[in-house]
């Protein structure tokens, strides 16, 4: 789960960096550099999905127990959820941002 959410945070990564500079007043041109890993955004969108699909097989339909001796597997969902919306919340927000900016303008 850590895993796929430092890719969907990598593949928000050309976007999400000059929008915290922005919300806190600061200019940097020293952001525009982070355009330059916008190649990165589709395979770390792919590699994140497929791990959360992983995860989900694995905490839902597989055979083999979890291995985890300091987690049940009760606190494993529970996290696992939790991170679902983190995970599509970095995933989705190059495409919903400059729809919510439109709409509500």
């Amino acid at each position: 789960m850590l895993t796929a959410v430092v890719a969907a945070v990598a593949s928000s990564l050309c976007c999400i960096g000059p929008l915290l500079y922005l919300l806190f007043g600061v200019s940097a041109a020293s952001l525009s550099g982070l355009a330059q890993l916008g190649w990165l955004h589709y395979p770390m969108l792919l590699l994140s999905i497929g791990l959360i699909a992983l995860g989900f097989w694995r905490l839902y339909f597989s055979r083999r127990p979890l291995c985890s001796g300091r987690f049940n597997r009760t606190r494993m969902l529970i996290l696992y959820w939790l991170a679902v919306p983190i995970v599509l919340a970095f995933q989705l927000y190059p495409y919903v941002l400059p729809w919510l900016l439109e709409k509500f303008e």
